[in-house]
């Protein structure tokens, strides 16, 4: 086998299964990408972190001071809203299939867009509590409590951010949707 045979594709991404396929779609997937990759350096990070204590604990007998408050308060909550808007952008999250898939195409693409509407909604009403959570601690000057020492405002953000990137991809997912109704429409006609 020559170098040449190999395909570079193979080992990448697959395409998103949603959203439009023009630059905005484009940009999108860009952000989506960075905030996962940014999930998963946290991941990896928590995990070194944790193997860290571990040692330090049990075999120096001198446990390293802040893991749990950093994974508590940063780590995890990125690592679960940097994922959220990647997963919907690969048409990832849970549905019942066996009731979904048996509908007709265009009834399909439909619910598509009612239920992204309404998860769009959801996030939003969280993305905007959460934003006044987050606002009223950096007014207040609140701190985080336990072995870190920060503002509590630093770890608050995470929530609206990745509650914005899930509401944008699922928007740009309704758009993709009513293009894709669309054209079915266009071609049965």
């Amino acid at each position: 086998m020559h170098p040449h045979d190999l395909d570079p594709e193979e080992d990448a991404v697959p395409p998103p299964k949603a959203g439009l396929h023009g630059p905005l779609g484009r940009t999108m997937d860009r952000v989506d990408t960075w905030a996962n990759w940014l999930s998963r350096a946290a991941m990896i990070i928590m995990l070194v972190l944790i193997l860290i204590q571990i040692f330090t604990r049990y075999v120096l007998n001198d446990p390293i001071e802040g893991v749990i408050g950093a994974t508590e308060l940063y780590l995890m909550p990125i690592i679960v809203f940097g994922s959220l808007s990647y997963l919907e952008m690969h048409d990832g999250h849970v549905r019942v299939g066996i009731l979904f898939e048996a509908l007709p195409a265009r009834l399909r693409a439909g619910l598509d867009v009612v239920l992204r509407l309404l998860a769009a909604a959801f996030f939003a009403l969280v993305c905007y509590g959460a934003s006044r959570e987050a606002l009223k601690a950096w007014d207040f000057g609140y701190r985080t409590s336990g072995d870190i020492d920060a503002p509590l405002v630093t770890a608050l953000v995470i929530a609206p951010i990745g509650c914005l990137l899930i509401v944008l991809r699922l928007l740009v997912n309704v758009a993709g949707d009513v293009q894709r109704l669309r054209d079915t429409t266009d071609r049965t006609v």
